[in-house]
């Protein structure tokens, strides 16, 4: 069997890529760079140079491939200019459909993100069901949210979906842009202070990366099709989180809040001169991204794909194990 693996340098494509390679299954994947050191390296990964924006390359890399998981995006939050999120979360998207469409796979396996539900209301968690109940908080949830609608259109055309609407992920693999928690891990065991807005109650979702990489292979492998499920683990608190990082890591860290309010007029002003300037930062949006409550559930995908949880204290004993932040 042939897959093609979009995005393997990321960190959910990199380790979606091993994962599948070990199952003995050849892995076309698709890399800007077939140099990175972010590159998955295995003898049954075949490396093809190219992006999901230049239709050659895409169509080299997906021919003989019966599935297709597209995991590549731009996901950098601190970017002010919607092309750079359209082209690739969009346009990038629909050419991988057509791609797919004409070389006839037999499911295309999408990797988006919780966040495109928008924030959870109160105490009661997100569910497939959800309405979205707030205006598009940056243009990364409101260019996913574009890409799902292509996917359900290109169903129409009778290529077969499953959507995996995937929340704060954690664990082991390659160092990107999207491992917040890794990152927070190493923060915690190195730092002696960490100044935090005092909205430390907030809930959100965490989901170990192994989780991910599994529920992906199961949605290839079910007899599912056409059907979207949120992939996530447990519910938790800043606060909770922070004490469990800081308990594993036998870390001394002083965790110190302050106004939020403060801070989002502080980064709005910043936001302002930047502009000014042409420099990208943290803005306002961002801060309120990272500081709403997002809850959620999986119950539909462990109905369906027999979806499993690690609980959050397991994987975030394997995650310090794996980043060896404190000797």
């Amino acid at each position: 069997m042939k897959v093609l693996v979009t995005g393997s340098t990321g960190y959910i494509g990199h380790e979606l890529a091993l994962a599948l390679a070990k199952k003995h299954i050849t892995v076309h994947a698709l890399c800007r760079d077939i140099h990175s050191p972010k590159v998955p390296l295995h003898e049954k990964i075949v490396l093809f140079k190219g992006d999901i924006c230049d239709k050659s390359s895409l169509n080299k890399a997906i021919k003989d491939c019966e599935y297709v998981f597209h995991c590549a995006a731009f996901t950098n939050l601190k970017c002010k200019s919607i092309n750079s999120f359209f082209e690739t979360n969009v346009v990038g998207t629909e050419n991988v459909l057509a791609a797919a469409l004409n070389q006839g796979v037999k499911k295309f396996v999408f990797t988006s993100s919780l966040s495109v539900f928008g924030p959870s209301y109160k105490d009661i968690s997100i569910t497939e069901e959800q309405p979205r109940l707030a205006s598009y908080a940056n243009d990364y949830e409101l260019t996913k949210c574009m890409a799902e609608e292509k996917i359900k259109g290109y169903s129409k055309l009778g290529l077969p979906y499953v959507i995996l609407n995937v929340s704060k992920v954690y664990g082991p693999g390659v160092k990107t842009f999207s491992n917040g928690v890794n990152r927070l891990i190493e923060l915690i065991a190195k730092k002696n202070v960490l100044f935090v807005p005092n909205r430390i109650e907030v809930m959100s979702n965490y989901v170990y990366i192994k989780d991910v990489v599994k529920a992906h292979i199961k949605a290839m492998k079910r007899n599912v099709a056409n059907e979207k499920y949120i992939i996530g683990g447990d519910n938790i608190s800043y606060r909770k989180l922070f004490k469990k990082i800081k308990t594993l890591t036998k870390s001394k860290i002083k965790i110190v809040t302050f106004n939020y309010w403060l801070v989002k007029t502080c980064l709005a002003m910043s936001s302002f001169l930047g502009n000014i300037q042409g420099k990208s930062g943290l803005s306002p949006k961002v801060l309120e991204t990272l500081f709403i409550n997002r809850q959620s559930v999986s119950n539909k995908a462990r109905r369906d794909l027999k979806y499993t949880v690690t609980p959050i204290e397991k994987g975030l004993k394997r995650t310090i194990k794996y980043l060896k932040p404190v000797s």
